[in-house]
């Protein structure tokens, strides 16, 4: 064949497709580097979002009741779209355009969940002559769609017993359930945490004492002081307005902070010993009836000087009740005896692919110390998580397929791995999903999501800081709970703890005295001392993170080990890392012990105290 002729065929054949390939690996480039732009957009939007529903619910001290809750997420909402047409402001005119893209998002809370999304809120109506007895016949007609919250769907089960009743378990993100039913003698509603009652001992409801955990590493509950450093905003004889700062002692009462006021000439300003710190200012308690209580409570628990929190207490003495009422109502359900969502009459049964995880025929509610509650490994903790991921799963499944901004794109839920729903159901957290832009050849499809650990919502097991103070000195810094630095501190006796408090207590707050934030206050709730405006500090004893928990978490001892009361190993002398398992620190050691106490007393009391909306018949 003649040179010519191969330069002929070169053109005609080889030449178009390699234009063909060129362009078509050119636009796969282009569309995989607007995905990734995309997804950096996406994950950014919403944590800007979380980060407006932690900065709103950390400063507002209502952030658990339903309808402050309801506005902090619409915020969180607007914020979302703003920041995402912001940083896509290339592709899109305006916010608005942005909407048709996001088919749902979803906002995980304490019992429950909301789903932002599209939804018809007009119904055509036809009425024949308008006659009184025609009947009516209310239809959606799919063309006023608008967007907003969802009802608020609990995170719920029905269960069939033995005696062939059907029973409703509402579960939340920790050890809480409530239950409604029949079980044999009449209909019931109770609430409670539940844990294991075998190691609750010698209650003392006069007291407010008892003892918590095994023979031989038992500690003891009692009553506890709890104490915060505030600024409030003061007027000044000038008539203008300034700060002031202290450390005050706080309970409290009827889900609220109540501060006792120990500066006699302030007592007799505000007219109360006892005042309520809202917006930043002491509004003095004058209520005859809780002053009564606050007085008795100082007497009994306080030696007269002090209100002292019983929180730790109650809710041992409390769950101890309920766990035991459940062991007996409950204890012989299994996985089996669930209800599936699809139809809700037929049982699960043997299928053992229903939930994402299969506890086969253990027992869910026989709590005890095979099965204790307050360990993320128990059967108890394994089905929560698995009927939180089954509700959640169902309605997002539901709402994205059903979503129909655009006849061009159908809608789907993504496949999300078992980490991220991890991630979703042992926080409160945002996900957020885009679907249907054109990037290219093909539409954009992905979801990010962004957790929560710094709210009001929520105490998880790894929230709890434990306060040190180094001996000889003035420096205080906070650890998890299983810090190796901290049990060490206190074995060679160069740190003692000083207390306990959630995440929220070490985030910085602030107080706006003018629009100028120049002019903004900042304080740590539990730095010591005292602070005057500006910034300045006058004898302000700070705190600060422990430098081995930020960067070497993985040398810590496991949560779970502390809850349940077992002896501590190394990490890098554990078995499964080829060591000997030899102890660090036996659970009966002293330095264990005050550890253990401090963050079981703390993570009881904050778990008392955060808001319900559920709660106990049984004790009205």
């Amino acid at each position: 064949m003649k040179l010519q002729h191969l330069a002929v065929i070169f053109v005609i054949i080889i030449m178009p497709i390699s234009i063909v390939m060129s362009a078509y690996i050119g636009n796969q480039i282009n569309a995989i580097n607007l995905q990734n732009s995309y997804d950096a957009n996406l994950i950014n939007a919403t944590y800007d979002a979380v980060k407006a529903f932690q900065l709103n619910t950390t400063n507002n001290k209502y952030a658990s009741i339903s309808n402050s809750k309801i506005r902090d997420i619409e915020a969180s909402v607007n914020v979302f779209y703003n920041s995402l047409n912001t940083s896509m402001s290339g592709y899109s005119l305006a916010a608005k355009d942005l909407e048709d893209y996001v088919p749902a998002m979803l906002f995980t809370l304490y019992d429950g969940y909301y789903i932002y999304t599209s939804y018809d809120n007009v119904y055509s109506t036809t009425e024949a002559d308008k006659k009184v007895d025609e009947k009516v016949e209310i239809n959606l007609d799919g063309k006023n769609y608008q967007n907003g919250l969802k009802p608020y769907v609990y995170y719920s089960a029905k269960y069939k017993l033995r005696n062939g009743n059907i029973i409703i378990v509402n579960y939340t993100l920790d050890n809480e359930i409530t239950v409604y039913g029949d079980f044999g003698d009449g209909y019931t509603t109770r609430s409670g945490y539940l844990i294991n009652p075998d190691y609750v001992k010698n209650i003392n409801d006069n007291n407010k004492t008892l003892k918590y955990g095994e023979d031989g590493n038992e500690v003891t509950i009692e009553p506890e002081k709890l104490t915060e450093h505030l600024v409030t905003i003061e007027k000044r004889e000038s008539g203008g307005t300034g700060t002031d700062s202290g450390d005050y002692n706080y309970i409290f009462y009827q889900n609220k902070k109540i501060y006792q006021e120990t500066n006699q000439d302030i007592i007799n300003e505000i007219g109360s010993e006892y005042f309520w710190y809202d917006n930043y200012i002491k509004t003095p308690v004058n209520d005859p009836n809780i002053i009564a209580d606050l007085n008795e409570n100082k007497q009994k628990y306080g030696n007269g000087n002090t209100i002292m929190s019983t929180s730790a207490f109650e809710y041992y003495a409390k769950a101890y009740d309920f766990s035991i009422w459940v062991r007996d109502k409950l204890g012989d359900i299994e996985q089996g005896d669930m209800i599936k969502n699809e139809d809700g009459i037929s049982t699960i049964g043997t299928a053992t692919d229903y939930l994402a995880e299969n506890t086969g025929t253990k027992k869910i509610f026989n709590v005890g110390k095979d099965n204790d509650p307050m360990l993320s490994s128990s059967t108890f903790n394994n089905h929560r998580l698995a009927v939180i991921r089954k509700t959640i799963e169902t309605s997002l499944n539901t709402v994205i397929s059903n979503y129909r901004s655009t006849e061009l794109y159908d809608y789907a839920m993504p496949v999300m791995t078992d980490d991220d729903w991890y991630r979703i159901t042992n926080n409160v957290s945002m996900v957020t999903f885009m679907q249907g832009m054109s990037i290219g050849y093909r539409y954009y499809n992905n979801y990010a999501i962004i957790t929560n650990n710094v709210n009001k919502e929520v105490i998880k097991p790894e929230n709890v800081y434990i306060i040190t103070q180094e001996k000889g000195s003035t420096n205080r810094e906070y650890h998890q709970p299983g810090c190796k630095e901290l049990l060490e501190g206190l074995k060679n006796d160069t740190l003692e703890i000083v207390g306990a408090y959630p995440t929220a207590s070490f985030q910085r707050q602030s107080v706006k005295l003018t629009e100028n934030s120049d002019d903004d206050v900042h304080f740590y709730l539990q730095s010591r001392g005292k602070q005057t405006g500006g910034g300045n500090t006058q004898d302000l004893i700070t705190i600060t993170g422990c430098y081995n928990c930020i960067v070497s978490s993985t040398t810590n001892y496991d949560t779970d080990e502390i809850i349940a009361g077992r002896s501590l190993i190394n990490f890098q002398d554990s078995v499964e890392n080829g060591g000997t398992g030899k102890i660090a620190f036996s659970n009966n050691s002293d330095e264990y012990l005050e550890v253990r106490k401090a963050y079981l007393q703390a993570l009881a009391r904050e778990r008392y105290d955060l808001y319900k909306s559920n709660f106990d018949l049984e004790e009205i």
